[in-house]
């Protein structure tokens, strides 16, 4: 069970994305109206009008009441929905509704409604497909770790999240996968702050004592909440005046419900950076926060919040993307798996792309200064280019040193000039092979830099049986 459930989740699942990839990028959503018709009395009425859509844009309100459509009478909803659907394109319907006593005519040209946007649901589909990938693969390489079993479920929620959208079609395929994205993105904030507080292990976890597992519970009644309160609207057991909006303030609650666990559980880990005394633990959770970070702040700001006051801009949708930052990140973080190696590699490729950055800068830079001194069309010319491409290479080595020294200054802080220190005097040792000045100088070396009273150099003998250690230098 340990390795064959992830496994077949995973299959599945993946199998539904792939098949919601395909209903997106072959469906074409029909043209409409923008009016939610119901039957009321014997007459059918506009029981809500898109505020974006065609009727609107023509004048029609909420509770007008349908008399014919292109002087066809109207007696059920269903027969608008016949005539809509049997319009070919760019042709104008004629409306005529009674408003009170009065009896209006509206024409209105049918659109498509707002669907999909295929490039960036592709995108998150990869992504959600990336992450119950490696959801899986942890759970594989470690199946013994409680958390990784926690990881794994994480995993799925990030997955149905960004892998799962209805096309349009609204078949019963479509209604499925409607419901679980909207399940995976309310179960989503409490298992993310659930793993937020459990992992790794902190001293003194008040979490895992009675008042932690009676209170951890509490995260989960929100996402219940909702979840139920749309299943009753959906299913007309709420008597509410106005459906969507009801469904709308659900979804805003929703996305604010993820906003503010996203964010607590990323305050309650850098709080438990302060108090991690393991090494690995501590750089375990700075993982995680980086890469909660990149993943959930940009989408917060420049989504959710956006999304509550309606004005979310164009891009803010392509920050979903990012997401895919957490589940890599915990990833790394729960297999422990040579991450001072990983973090190097990370800091050269940054410290190589500010590099190429700058020099491009600096290159494009003195050309178009030469140009600008000397007119235009002279900056081309083969002696200013070879001028630009010479400053470059006398600035490169220079360049390269700053930022690598400006990097790890940020980076180690406190600890930068400790190691400054001793990664010079490690390039010093490379070029002696002398043991016994060698010796001596990492001795007085070493005691300087670290500030050491009494220091004594040990080195395995090669000579008695059984092999002792023996000491080569001293000092105090």
């Amino acid at each position: 069970m340990r390795v064959g459930l992830p496994v077949a989740v995973a299959v599945v699942l993946v199998a539904l994305a792939i098949i919601n990839v395909a209903l997106v990028k072959t469906w074409r959503p029909e043209r409409e109206d923008g009016v939610l018709w119901r039957q009321a009395g014997g007459v059918v009425v506009a029981a809500a009008v898109a505020p974006d859509g065609p009727a609107a844009g023509a004048g029609l309100h909420a509770d007008d009441v349908l008399v014919a459509v292109d002087g066809v009478a109207i007696a059920r909803p269903a027969e608008v929905a016949e005539i809509v659907h049997a319009t070919p394109e760019g042709r104008i319907l004629a409306y005529t509704v009674r408003r009170g006593t009065a009896t209006l005519g509206f024409r209105i040209e049918l659109e498509a409604p707002p669907g999909v946007v295929p490039g960036l649901y592709y995108s998150l589909a990869l992504v959600g497909i990336l992450a119950i990938v490696i959801g899986a693969s942890v759970r594989l390489r470690r199946p013994h770790d409680p958390a990784t079993l926690h990881f794994f479920w994480l995993a799925v929620a990030f997955f149905g999240v960004l892998s799962f959208t209805p096309s349009g079609r609204y078949d019963q395929l479509d209604y499925f996968f409607e419901w679980a994205d909207l399940v995976a993105r309310l179960v989503l904030p409490p298992l993310f702050l659930h793993f937020a507080l459990v992992f790794p292990e902190r001293p003194q976890p008040w979490v895992r004592g009675p008042v932690g597992r009676r209170l951890l519970p509490l995260s989960y009644v929100p996402a219940a909440v909702l979840g139920i309160g749309r299943a009753f609207v959906v299913a007309g057991r709420l008597a509410v005046s106005d459906a969507s909006l009801v469904l709308e303030r659900i979804e805003w609650a929703a996305y604010l419900y993820l906003a503010v666990c996203l964010l607590g559980g990323l305050f309650i880990m850098v709080r438990a950076l302060t108090r991690l005394r393991s090494v690995t633990a501590r750089r375990q959770l700075r993982w995680i926060v980086w890469g909660s970070s990149v993943g959930a702040v940009p989408f917060v700001m420049l989504y959710v919040v956006p999304l509550l006051f309606h004005r979310v801009p164009t891009y803010g949708s392509y920050t979903a993307v990012l997401l895919g930052c957490i589940p890599l990140a915990f990833a790394s973080a729960i297999v422990r798996y040579r991450l001072m190696d990983v973090e190097v590699i990370i800091k050269k490729g940054m410290v190589a792309a500010a590099v190429v950055f700058v020099l491009a800068l600096i290159y494009g830079g003195t050309l178009w200064l030469a140009g600008l001194i000397l007119g235009a069309g002279n900056q081309s010319s083969s002696f200013w280019a070879l001028f630009a491409t010479l400053i470059v290479a006398l600035i490169a080595p220079w360049l390269r040193g700053a930022i690598q020294a400006a990097l790890d200054r940020l980076y180690y802080r406190d600890r930068y000039d400790y190691r400054r220190a001793l990664v010079a005097f490690a390039r010093e040792l490379n070029s002696d092979l002398n043991l016994d000045r060698l010796s001596k100088r990492l001795v007085e070396r070493v005691q300087e830099t670290l500030g050491v009273d009494r220091m004594a150099l040990y080195l395995r003998s090669t000579t008695t049986a059984p092999a002792r250690f023996e000491p080569v230098a001293s000092a105090g």
